[in-house]
């Protein structure tokens, strides 16, 4: 039994008449006949009734017809829903986030896929710290990660959404937090907080670069994975830090002073990144939607 066997089957069903079934179909009748007596020999019961100028179905064939019909809507909902995720209409996007780098990102990626795309399902992963996203990554357990920027691996392609310049934290109490200016050389004997070393949280590298660049490893005693935790140990006098500038507005919580590193700061970025070899149709309609935040309106 084939698909042609059945579409002629519902053609003469639906027409009651073999002429009218093979006109449907682009076809002779006597084919069409054929396949008919070919389809009743193979399921061993007659389907219509013929008489000279209509054709009835029998209790067999309006049974059939009803199995039939069913299984062609399936089958059509079956063709529509593969050329629907070819289309990246439907499907699973698998987002892959860290906390900081994601705090305004996140929300404008789900709301702007979503919007032109709700059938789609999001599975999103996180926070997580970046180097484990680049591994999720890698590892094609992500579609897309939202994280700190750059990703030094040549399968994986980005696109930076913002930027921001690290700056020096210190206790309001701090004897150095009066001055003008402090230069990070001038910590190098400070006890710092951080992110955890080693785990692949971008920002500590970032610190421990940073410090590297001027002279010396920073003595880390107090490590967490959140910013709210880093600023309120950095406010107790625990000890200094280097984080991004972007803390300063995003952290409402007194006791902290910031300090300028100059003009050769150095600078973190926030954006995505996916794998250049990633099929997911759902992805290159994300990379296609327009994401960047929109500049303020002037007050």
């Amino acid at each position: 039994m084939e698909l042609r066997h059945l579409r002629g089957f519902l053609a003469v069903a639906q027409e009651r008449s073999f002429t009218r079934a093979a006109q449907r179909l682009h076809m002779a009748q006597p084919p069409l006949s054929q396949r008919i007596r070919e389809l009743e020999d193979e399921l061993g019961v007659k389907l219509f009734e013929r008489c000279t100028r209509s054709v009835h179905l029998t209790q067999a064939g309006e049974t059939f017809l009803e199995r039939v019909q069913s299984l062609f809507l399936q089958l059509d909902q079956a063709v529509e829903a593969c050329r629907q995720a070819e289309r990246g209409e439907i499907g699973v996007l698998r987002i892959g986030y860290t906390g900081r780098a994601s705090h305004q990102l996140l929300p404008r990626v789900v709301l702007g896929f979503r919007q032109h795309y709700p059938d789609v399902q999001l599975d999103i992963q996180g926070p997580h710290p970046t180097g484990l996203l680049r591994s999720r990554l890698l590892d094609g357990q992500l579609d897309v990660a939202l994280c700190f920027l750059p990703l030094h691996d040549a399968q994986i392609d980005t696109r930076s959404f913002a930027s921001s310049a690290f700056v020096l934290a210190l206790a309001a109490s701090h004897p150095m937090a009066g001055l003008p200016s402090v230069a990070l050389a001038d910590l190098a004997q400070e006890p710092f907080v951080g992110y955890p070393s080693n785990q692949g949280f971008h920002l500590r590298d970032a610190m421990d670069a940073a410090c590297s660049a001027a002279g010396f490893t920073p003595h880390v005693v107090h490590e967490s994975e959140t910013s709210q935790v880093l600023i309120c140990h950095i406010a107790a006098g625990t000890g200094v830090s280097v984080i991004p500038r972007e803390l300063q507005e995003m952290e409402h919580l007194g006791g902290v002073v910031f300090k300028s590193l100059g003009a050769n700061a150095p600078q973190v970025e926030h954006g995505m990144a996916w794998l250049k070899s990633n099929r997911n149709p759902a992805l290159r309609n994300l990379l296609a939607l327009e994401l960047s935040p929109k500049p303020s309106a002037p007050k």
